[in-house]
């Protein structure tokens, strides 16, 4: 699902000048395919058959089970001109997938006892208003906040200025009570982001590569305009023919330097190698407290818990999420009680829902 539509041409961002990094002329040496016994044929076999509609799948999929990697392979093209397939190890942006890392940057902080989850916004925020008493950082994460969600084309401010963000959302109308409603908010995980910083000292991005990533062992994993980004190894949209609409350096629907209209609903870039490494990090309380693990999955409204969409199914609990920017969509499975996972990204727009392929290549996993 896409949630971020309108922030390209709301704020400007098309027109954003970009940061420093540009693509590597020497071609990246590509990881090697996997595929494990007659279930990863079987697995294989599936993603191959996966949206024949469309022209068939195009993207990166990774299938492990007790962490044994079953399938890891890159299918159709990333970058058509050059006729070059679709490498192991490309990096996509994650879009809302993210939304799971600034929780559980906000978790990490808790366990540092720099925040508390049930702290009121006002705590954090001094120039919020009387009306943002009863929200807490919880709700911005639980999606249950009752702040105007968005973001919304009328809104406008500065997006390259984390004061004038906080400014525009902390002023927003309260919609609901806090804990009513469920109402999918970026502008609420773009908040939290912004506490991050304002607790830490330290960007986003860098909290999160230092905290999180690398202490998972996420080798690759980095956000929009982190300088060692290499843009070669960011697949071009539409099967590898890349964006029409944008600038040609782009590799990403809003620029390749990560702004307020992003940074913290979306943004994160990492291999299917590396959406492995977190799980297998959260599995064994590598980074975070029981007590925080089991909050990042307790759900509140609409089966959301704090970055995962909560899932009861016939093999378990399964902590999931979607994602989706112009060109890329995303899709991330975890099942919490059989020990399996399905990270996969296509750069192309599916007909075939991408969840149905992750629930297939699940069912697989654990014949």
């Amino acid at each position: 699902m896409r949630h971020h539509a309108l922030l390209a041409l709301s704020f400007g961002l098309l027109t954003a000048p970009t940061v420093s990094q540009k693509p590597k002329n020497k071609e990246p040496k590509d990881a090697t395919v996997t595929i494990t016994g007659d279930v990863g044929k079987q697995l294989d076999e599936i993603v191959a058959k996966f949206d024949a509609a469309a022209g068939g799948f195009s993207g990166s999929v990774l299938v492990a089970r007790d962490g044994k990697i079953l399938l890891e392979k890159g299918y159709g093209l990333h970058d058509a001109a050059a006729n070059r397939p679709m490498p192991v190890d490309a990096l996509w942006d994650w879009a809302s997938v993210s939304k799971q890392f600034t929780a559980a940057a906000l978790l990490k902080l808790q366990d540092k006892k720099k925040l508390k989850l049930d702290d009121s916004l006002t705590k954090y925020f001094g120039k919020a208003p009387a009306d943002k008493k009863p929200v807490t950082l919880r709700h911005l994460l639980n999606h249950t906040s009752g702040i105007q969600a968005g973001f919304r084309d009328e809104w406008k401010f500065d997006a390259r200025r984390r004061s004038s963000f906080e400014e525009l959302v902390l002023g927003l109308p309260m919609e609901s009570k806090p804990g009513e409603k469920f109402d999918y908010s970026n502008s609420s995980y773009a908040l939290a982001a912004a506490l991050v910083e304002e607790l830490t000292g330290k960007s986003f991005e860098e909290y999160l590569v230092k905290e999180l990533f690398e202490p998972a062992g996420m080798k690759d994993a980095c956000l929009i305009g982190w300088p060692k980004l290499d843009l070669d190894r960011v697949p071009k949209i539409d099967r590898g023919k890349g964006f029409t609409d944008r600038p040609g350096e782009f590799r990403f629907a809003y620029g390749n330097e990560l702004t307020w209209g992003y940074r913290g609903c979306g943004g994160v870039v990492a291999t299917t190698r590396d959406m492995l490494a977190w799980d297998r990090a959260l599995r064994v309380g590598k980074l975070l407290s029981k007590k925080a693990l089991d909050e990042f999955y307790t759900t509140a409204k609409d089966d959301y818990a704090l970055g995962w969409r909560m899932r009861q199914t016939p093999h378990g609990k399964r902590a999931e999420h979607s994602g989706g920017v112009q060109g890329v969509v995303t899709q991330y499975f975890r099942l919490l009680d059989k020990d399996v996972v399905v990270a996969l990204a296509c750069n192309y727009e599916p007909k075939a829902n991408p969840a149905e392929l992750a629930e297939q290549l699940v069912a697989a996993a654990l014949r």
